[in-house]
């Protein structure tokens, strides 16, 4: 007999919704973007970092698309309750030190980059909008790496 499969959720409910939705509108209006493409990606941002936090030491480094990115950046203005969605489950912080794109360091291509990150998310119980997950992760481009060790990169460190 098998284990019944999990339903993936959103991970709009690892915060309050009044919550969830100024977050999103910030998103929107910081990033010129419609509500829905807003609250898409605030809901994946809150996916890998969920899935980031959680991460065993030893798994590989899960990679920030560009399209997500913009989310987990308004998330980090709102220092409270950003320090809040880490420590109330007990997870470590994920971290944010952004990649300078200087030095020629790069990321891996995004075909070979996300879908592990992809496939973090959906193993830890989370919807994953896959059209999010196509987008660049050059370190010119966008923050890109959890921090995993061993960190592949010197920059980019969001363990």
């Amino acid at each position: 007999m098998s284990a019944p499969a999990m339903e993936a959720v959103s991970a709009r409910t690892l915060v309050d919704e009044d919550f969830f939705t100024r977050l999103s509108l910030r998103v929107a209006k910081s990033h010129g973007l419609d509500k829905a493409r807003a609250e898409a990606i605030t809901d994946q941002a809150l996916a890998y970092l969920a899935t980031s936090a959680q991460k065993p030491a030893d798994a590989p480094t899960l990679y920030m698309s560009a399209a997500v990115d913009p989310a987990w950046h308004t998330f980090m203005e709102f220092t409270a309750a950003y320090d809040e969605f880490f420590r109330r489950p007990g997870w470590h912080k994920v971290h944010h030190a952004p990649c300078d794109g200087f030095g020629g360091a790069t990321y891996p291509a995004p075909e070979k980059a996300l879908p592990p990150t992809v496939e973090a998310i959906l193993a830890a119980g989370y919807t994953v909008i896959p059209g999010l997950w196509t987008a660049m992760v050059d370190c010119g481009d966008t923050c890109g790496d959890d921090g995993g060790q061993p960190d592949p990169l010197p920059c980019g460190d969001h363990g």
